[in-house]
Protein backbone atom coordinates (compact mmCIF):
# COMPACT_ATOMS: atom_id res chain seq x y z
CA UNK A 1 0.00 0.00 0.00
CA UNK A 2 1.00 3.49 -0.46
CA UNK A 3 1.87 5.91 2.92
CA UNK A 4 2.17 9.43 2.92
CA UNK A 5 6.18 10.44 2.82
CA UNK A 6 6.50 7.80 -0.14
CA UNK A 7 7.27 8.81 -3.56
CA UNK A 8 4.59 10.17 -6.02
CA UNK A 9 3.64 7.67 -8.48
CA UNK A 10 3.65 6.93 -12.27
CA UNK A 11 1.54 4.67 -13.66
CA UNK A 12 1.28 4.11 -17.70
CA UNK A 13 -1.95 2.00 -18.89
CA UNK A 14 -1.71 0.08 -22.21
CA UNK A 15 -3.92 -2.82 -23.96
CA UNK A 16 -2.28 -6.44 -24.19
CA UNK A 17 1.44 -6.20 -25.47
CA UNK A 18 2.56 -9.63 -25.03
CA UNK A 19 3.61 -9.73 -28.60
CA UNK A 20 5.28 -6.52 -28.29
CA UNK A 21 9.14 -8.00 -27.47
CA UNK A 22 10.75 -4.81 -30.28
CA UNK A 23 9.01 -3.28 -32.41
CA UNK A 24 10.46 -5.49 -35.24
CA UNK A 25 10.60 -8.92 -33.17
CA UNK A 26 13.41 -11.26 -33.54
CA UNK A 27 11.88 -14.37 -34.99
CA UNK A 28 15.39 -16.43 -35.76
CA UNK A 29 18.48 -17.34 -34.23
CA UNK A 30 20.24 -15.45 -36.89
CA UNK A 31 18.21 -11.75 -36.26
CA UNK A 32 18.42 -12.56 -32.80
CA UNK A 33 22.19 -12.90 -32.54
CA UNK A 34 24.73 -10.29 -32.09
CA UNK A 35 25.75 -7.73 -34.79
CA UNK A 36 26.47 -5.63 -32.11
CA UNK A 37 29.41 -7.26 -30.81
CA UNK A 38 31.58 -5.93 -33.91
CA UNK A 39 30.44 -2.94 -32.36
CA UNK A 40 33.04 -1.04 -30.26
CA UNK A 41 32.17 -0.21 -26.76
CA UNK A 42 32.60 3.80 -26.94
CA UNK A 43 29.80 3.52 -30.48
CA UNK A 44 27.68 1.40 -29.20
CA UNK A 45 24.94 3.88 -28.79
CA UNK A 46 25.96 6.05 -31.12
CA UNK A 47 23.46 7.16 -34.52
CA UNK A 48 20.84 5.11 -32.31
CA UNK A 49 17.13 6.17 -32.38
CA UNK A 50 15.71 7.59 -29.24
CA UNK A 51 14.16 5.18 -27.16
CA UNK A 52 10.74 6.22 -25.89
CA UNK A 53 7.65 4.02 -24.99
CA UNK A 54 5.38 5.54 -27.86
CA UNK A 55 6.83 3.34 -30.31
CA UNK A 56 5.77 0.41 -29.55
CA UNK A 57 2.29 -1.21 -30.21
CA UNK A 58 -0.46 -0.71 -29.09
CA UNK A 59 0.91 3.33 -27.82
CA UNK A 60 0.70 2.87 -23.98
CA UNK A 61 -1.30 5.61 -22.59
CA UNK A 62 0.36 7.39 -20.08
CA UNK A 63 -1.44 8.66 -16.89
CA UNK A 64 0.34 10.49 -13.86
CA UNK A 65 -1.15 10.14 -10.26
CA UNK A 66 0.28 11.34 -6.78
CA UNK A 67 -3.31 9.83 -5.11
CA UNK A 68 -2.30 7.36 -2.61
CA UNK A 69 -5.74 6.11 -2.35
CA UNK A 70 -5.88 5.55 -6.43
CA UNK A 71 -2.44 3.57 -6.02
CA UNK A 72 -4.01 1.34 -3.50
CA UNK A 73 -6.64 0.05 -5.58
CA UNK A 74 -4.61 -0.45 -8.78
CA UNK A 75 -2.68 -3.18 -6.80
CA UNK A 76 -4.64 -5.73 -8.05
CA UNK A 77 -3.77 -5.00 -11.58
CA UNK A 78 0.09 -5.15 -11.27
CA UNK A 79 1.78 -8.39 -12.34
CA UNK A 80 5.18 -9.88 -13.01
CA UNK A 81 8.12 -9.19 -14.48
CA UNK A 82 8.24 -5.76 -14.05
CA UNK A 83 10.10 -3.26 -15.65
CA UNK A 84 11.59 -0.74 -12.73
CA UNK A 85 13.67 2.17 -12.58
CA UNK A 86 14.03 5.42 -9.75
CA UNK A 87 14.51 8.94 -10.02
CA UNK A 88 15.43 10.94 -7.11
CA UNK A 89 16.56 14.71 -6.95
CA UNK A 90 20.08 15.46 -7.62
CA UNK A 91 21.87 16.91 -4.44
CA UNK A 92 25.66 17.25 -4.56
CA UNK A 93 25.72 17.79 -0.90
CA UNK A 94 23.48 14.89 0.59
CA UNK A 95 21.72 11.87 -0.86
CA UNK A 96 18.48 13.11 -1.48
CA UNK A 97 15.37 11.23 -0.63
CA UNK A 98 13.72 8.83 -3.77
CA UNK A 99 10.88 11.19 -5.32
CA UNK A 100 9.54 8.79 -8.21
CA UNK A 101 9.26 5.07 -8.62
CA UNK A 102 8.19 3.47 -11.55
CA UNK A 103 7.10 -0.06 -12.36
CA UNK A 104 5.79 -1.15 -15.70
CA UNK A 105 4.60 -4.85 -16.38
CA UNK A 106 2.42 -5.09 -19.42
CA UNK A 107 -0.27 -2.89 -18.62
CA UNK A 108 0.47 -0.24 -16.08
CA UNK A 109 3.18 1.59 -13.96
CA UNK A 110 2.67 1.64 -10.33
CA UNK A 111 4.23 2.29 -6.83
CA UNK A 112 3.41 -0.62 -4.67
CA UNK A 113 5.23 -1.54 -1.37
CA UNK A 114 3.44 -5.42 -1.54
CA UNK A 115 5.01 -5.78 -4.93
CA UNK A 116 8.47 -4.45 -3.89
CA UNK A 117 8.34 -6.67 -1.46
CA UNK A 118 7.12 -9.48 -2.87
CA UNK A 119 9.48 -12.66 -3.46
CA UNK A 120 6.95 -14.09 -6.06
CA UNK A 121 6.69 -10.90 -8.55
CA UNK A 122 9.96 -10.23 -10.90
CA UNK A 123 11.40 -6.47 -10.77
CA UNK A 124 13.90 -5.89 -13.61
CA UNK A 125 16.50 -3.16 -14.38
CA UNK A 126 20.23 -2.09 -14.22
CA UNK A 127 22.06 -1.86 -10.81
CA UNK A 128 18.49 -2.71 -9.61
CA UNK A 129 19.94 -4.05 -6.28
CA UNK A 130 21.69 -0.75 -5.00
CA UNK A 131 18.52 0.74 -5.99
CA UNK A 132 16.39 -1.41 -3.78
CA UNK A 133 19.01 -1.03 -0.98
CA UNK A 134 18.34 2.71 -1.19
CA UNK A 135 14.51 2.09 -0.66
CA UNK A 136 15.38 0.40 2.13
CA UNK A 137 17.32 3.52 3.61
CA UNK A 138 14.74 5.94 2.31
CA UNK A 139 11.49 4.17 3.12
CA UNK A 140 11.91 0.59 4.74
CA UNK A 141 10.85 -1.34 2.35
CA UNK A 142 12.81 -4.38 1.67
CA UNK A 143 12.57 -4.94 -2.07
CA UNK A 144 12.81 -8.89 -2.99
CA UNK A 145 13.33 -11.09 -6.28
CA UNK A 146 15.01 -7.97 -8.20
CA UNK A 147 16.64 -9.20 -11.54
CA UNK A 148 19.93 -7.57 -12.69
CA UNK A 149 19.78 -7.29 -16.48
CA UNK A 150 23.10 -7.79 -16.85
CA UNK A 151 23.13 -10.98 -14.95
CA UNK A 152 20.06 -12.32 -17.03
CA UNK A 153 22.14 -11.30 -20.47
CA UNK A 154 25.00 -13.33 -19.30
CA UNK A 155 22.79 -16.26 -18.92
CA UNK A 156 20.80 -15.64 -21.61
CA UNK A 157 22.27 -14.31 -23.98
CA UNK A 158 25.77 -16.10 -24.77
CA UNK A 159 27.15 -13.42 -27.09
CA UNK A 160 26.35 -10.62 -24.81
CA UNK A 161 29.90 -12.09 -22.45
CA UNK A 162 31.88 -11.51 -25.20
CA UNK A 163 30.85 -7.59 -25.28
CA UNK A 164 29.88 -7.13 -21.68
CA UNK A 165 32.10 -9.16 -19.63
CA UNK A 166 30.28 -8.39 -16.20
CA UNK A 167 27.27 -8.86 -14.50
CA UNK A 168 26.19 -4.97 -14.17
CA UNK A 169 25.93 -3.01 -17.44
CA UNK A 170 24.07 0.39 -17.71
CA UNK A 171 21.14 0.62 -18.63
CA UNK A 172 21.65 2.71 -22.12
CA UNK A 173 24.39 0.15 -22.74
CA UNK A 174 21.45 -2.99 -22.34
CA UNK A 175 19.08 -0.76 -24.36
CA UNK A 176 20.98 -0.29 -27.21
CA UNK A 177 22.33 -3.20 -27.59
CA UNK A 178 19.12 -5.24 -27.89
CA UNK A 179 16.36 -2.67 -28.76
CA UNK A 180 18.77 -0.89 -30.73
CA UNK A 181 17.82 2.99 -29.04
CA UNK A 182 19.65 5.03 -27.66
CA UNK A 183 18.28 6.41 -23.22
CA UNK A 184 17.32 10.60 -23.35
CA UNK A 185 19.86 12.15 -22.00
CA UNK A 186 20.09 16.38 -20.59
CA UNK A 187 19.00 18.19 -18.17
CA UNK A 188 15.49 16.00 -17.64
CA UNK A 189 17.62 13.23 -15.90
CA UNK A 190 18.46 16.26 -13.06
CA UNK A 191 15.41 17.50 -12.77
CA UNK A 192 13.23 18.21 -9.66
CA UNK A 193 11.56 14.59 -9.42
CA UNK A 194 10.12 16.02 -5.98
CA UNK A 195 8.12 18.47 -7.90
CA UNK A 196 4.98 17.85 -9.75
CA UNK A 197 6.46 16.42 -12.93
CA UNK A 198 5.62 17.73 -16.29
CA UNK A 199 5.34 15.93 -19.54
CA UNK A 200 8.93 15.80 -20.21
CA UNK A 201 9.32 14.27 -16.92
CA UNK A 202 6.59 11.75 -17.13
CA UNK A 203 7.88 10.36 -20.54
CA UNK A 204 11.55 10.01 -19.72
CA UNK A 205 10.08 8.24 -16.41
CA UNK A 206 7.46 5.88 -18.23
CA UNK A 207 10.43 4.85 -21.21
CA UNK A 208 13.25 4.08 -18.22
CA UNK A 209 10.80 1.07 -16.80
CA UNK A 210 9.28 0.24 -20.24
CA UNK A 211 12.41 -0.38 -21.78
CA UNK A 212 13.68 -2.67 -18.89
CA UNK A 213 10.20 -4.79 -19.57
CA UNK A 214 11.24 -4.57 -23.19
CA UNK A 215 14.45 -5.85 -22.82
CA UNK A 216 13.75 -8.74 -20.43
CA UNK A 217 11.24 -9.83 -22.81
CA UNK A 218 13.80 -9.71 -25.73
CA UNK A 219 16.68 -11.49 -23.57
CA UNK A 220 14.08 -14.26 -22.67
CA UNK A 221 12.94 -14.56 -26.78
CA UNK A 222 16.87 -15.34 -27.63
CA UNK A 223 16.85 -18.00 -24.84
CA UNK A 224 14.13 -19.44 -26.58
CA UNK A 225 15.77 -19.19 -29.50
CA UNK A 226 18.57 -20.74 -28.53
CA UNK A 227 17.11 -23.71 -26.58
CA UNK A 228 18.69 -22.34 -23.46
CA UNK A 229 16.46 -23.30 -20.03
CA UNK A 230 16.62 -19.41 -18.02
CA UNK A 231 15.00 -19.43 -14.84
CA UNK A 232 15.44 -15.42 -14.05
CA UNK A 233 14.03 -16.38 -10.46
CA UNK A 234 17.43 -18.33 -10.14
CA UNK A 235 19.47 -14.72 -10.72
CA UNK A 236 17.69 -12.65 -8.32
CA UNK A 237 18.88 -10.87 -5.39
CA UNK A 238 16.81 -9.28 -2.54
CA UNK A 239 17.53 -6.66 0.32
CA UNK A 240 18.23 -7.91 3.84
CA UNK A 241 19.36 -5.74 6.86
CA UNK A 242 22.33 -7.62 8.49
CA UNK A 243 23.13 -7.12 11.75
CA UNK A 244 26.29 -8.02 13.88
CA UNK A 245 25.05 -9.25 17.26
CA UNK A 246 25.28 -6.40 20.61
CA UNK A 247 27.41 -4.85 21.72
CA UNK A 248 26.54 -1.94 19.05
CA UNK A 249 28.75 1.17 18.46
CA UNK A 250 27.39 4.63 18.76
CA UNK A 251 29.17 5.51 15.44
CA UNK A 252 29.92 2.78 13.16
CA UNK A 253 26.37 2.09 11.70
CA UNK A 254 26.07 1.91 8.24
CA UNK A 255 23.04 3.42 7.05
CA UNK A 256 23.49 2.47 3.10
CA UNK A 257 23.22 -1.39 4.28
CA UNK A 258 21.51 -1.30 7.67
CA UNK A 259 24.76 -3.09 8.71
CA UNK A 260 26.04 -2.72 12.03
CA UNK A 261 29.48 -2.68 13.52
CA UNK A 262 30.62 -3.46 17.00
CA UNK A 263 32.98 -0.97 18.84
CA UNK A 264 31.79 -0.59 22.61
CA UNK A 265 29.72 -2.14 24.94
CA UNK A 266 26.44 -0.04 24.65
CA UNK A 267 23.47 -1.97 23.89
CA UNK A 268 21.08 -1.03 21.24
CA UNK A 269 18.14 -1.03 23.67
CA UNK A 270 19.66 2.29 25.11
CA UNK A 271 20.80 4.21 22.14
CA UNK A 272 18.62 6.35 20.44
CA UNK A 273 18.62 6.20 16.59
CA UNK A 274 21.37 9.47 16.48
CA UNK A 275 23.43 7.17 18.90
CA UNK A 276 22.58 9.18 21.99
CA UNK A 277 21.99 7.94 25.10
CA UNK A 278 17.92 8.28 25.99
CA UNK A 279 16.84 11.13 28.20
CA UNK A 280 14.93 10.06 31.59
CA UNK A 281 11.24 9.17 30.88
CA UNK A 282 8.43 12.22 29.82
CA UNK A 283 4.96 11.93 31.03
CA UNK A 284 4.01 12.62 27.07
CA UNK A 285 6.35 9.85 25.29
CA UNK A 286 4.79 7.58 27.93
CA UNK A 287 1.10 8.59 26.52
CA UNK A 288 2.12 8.57 23.13
CA UNK A 289 3.17 5.08 24.00
CA UNK A 290 -0.67 3.88 25.82
CA UNK A 291 -2.12 5.75 22.64
CA UNK A 292 -0.38 3.81 20.21
CA UNK A 293 0.34 0.10 21.90
CA UNK A 294 -2.53 -0.03 24.71
CA UNK A 295 -5.70 1.94 23.01
CA UNK A 296 -4.70 0.95 19.59
CA UNK A 297 -5.36 4.64 18.08
CA UNK A 298 -4.35 5.64 15.01
CA UNK A 299 -1.59 8.21 14.12
CA UNK A 300 -3.73 10.80 13.62
CA UNK A 301 -5.79 10.48 16.16
CA UNK A 302 -3.08 10.43 19.12
CA UNK A 303 -1.85 13.68 16.99
CA UNK A 304 -5.05 15.11 17.65
CA UNK A 305 -5.56 13.54 21.67
CA UNK A 306 -2.15 15.06 22.84
CA UNK A 307 -2.67 18.94 21.55
CA UNK A 308 -6.04 19.45 20.03
CA UNK A 309 -8.04 18.53 16.44
CA UNK A 310 -8.01 21.96 15.46
CA UNK A 311 -4.13 22.12 16.04
CA UNK A 312 -2.59 18.71 16.56
CA UNK A 313 0.84 17.52 16.92
CA UNK A 314 3.08 16.75 14.11
CA UNK A 315 3.25 13.39 13.12
CA UNK A 316 7.29 13.20 13.16
CA UNK A 317 6.67 14.46 16.96
CA UNK A 318 4.18 11.43 17.50
CA UNK A 319 6.25 9.27 16.75
CA UNK A 320 9.21 10.20 18.39
CA UNK A 321 7.63 10.03 21.14
CA UNK A 322 7.02 6.17 21.12
CA UNK A 323 10.17 6.11 19.82
CA UNK A 324 11.75 7.77 22.78
CA UNK A 325 9.44 5.73 25.27
CA UNK A 326 10.41 2.44 24.21
CA UNK A 327 14.23 3.99 24.47
CA UNK A 328 14.13 4.92 27.80
CA UNK A 329 12.01 1.62 29.30
CA UNK A 330 12.54 -1.42 27.12
CA UNK A 331 10.77 -3.41 29.37
CA UNK A 332 7.56 -1.72 27.76
CA UNK A 333 5.63 -4.49 25.45
CA UNK A 334 5.25 -3.73 21.63
CA UNK A 335 5.44 -5.38 18.30
CA UNK A 336 7.85 -4.49 15.97
CA UNK A 337 6.18 -4.77 12.88
CA UNK A 338 3.48 -2.50 14.31
CA UNK A 339 6.19 -0.04 15.12
CA UNK A 340 7.90 -0.11 11.78
CA UNK A 341 4.24 0.23 10.22
CA UNK A 342 4.22 3.86 12.33
CA UNK A 343 7.17 5.03 11.37
CA UNK A 344 6.84 4.14 7.88
CA UNK A 345 3.38 6.50 8.08
CA UNK A 346 6.13 9.94 7.98
CA UNK A 347 9.25 9.14 5.46
CA UNK A 348 11.51 11.30 7.52
CA UNK A 349 10.53 9.67 11.13
CA UNK A 350 12.11 6.42 9.16
CA UNK A 351 15.37 7.66 8.39
CA UNK A 352 15.89 9.34 12.04
CA UNK A 353 14.74 5.88 13.64
CA UNK A 354 16.00 3.76 10.91
CA UNK A 355 19.06 2.24 12.23
CA UNK A 356 17.66 1.32 16.00
CA UNK A 357 14.11 -0.33 14.38
CA UNK A 358 16.32 -2.28 11.91
CA UNK A 359 18.55 -3.57 15.44
CA UNK A 360 15.11 -4.30 17.09
CA UNK A 361 14.03 -6.59 14.60
CA UNK A 362 16.84 -8.51 14.39
CA UNK A 363 16.74 -8.81 18.06
CA UNK A 364 13.13 -10.03 18.00
CA UNK A 365 14.48 -12.92 15.43
CA UNK A 366 16.70 -14.13 17.92
CA UNK A 367 14.73 -14.58 20.35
Amino acid sequence: MAYRGRPILLKSVTADINNSVGINAPTSTESVGTTVTKTTKASVTRGLPLYTYKDYSPKPCVVYTRNEEEADDLIQCLKGPLGFDMEWRVNRRWESRTALVQFCDEKIILLVQEVIESPKVLKMGANIHNDGKKLYRDFGIRASALLELGALAGTADPDFKQTYNRRIVALAKVVAMYEKKTLAKGDVRTSDWEAELDAEQQEYAASDAHCALMVYKRMMKIAEVQRLTVDPFELTTSVVATHVPPPVSRTTSTASTGTFSSTTTDPPSVLTGDGVPPQPMSPQWMRAYNLWHHKQMPLSGICARLRSPENPLKESTVISYVIRALQADPTLPYSVPRLKELVQQEASSWQRHRDWITQQEANSWNV
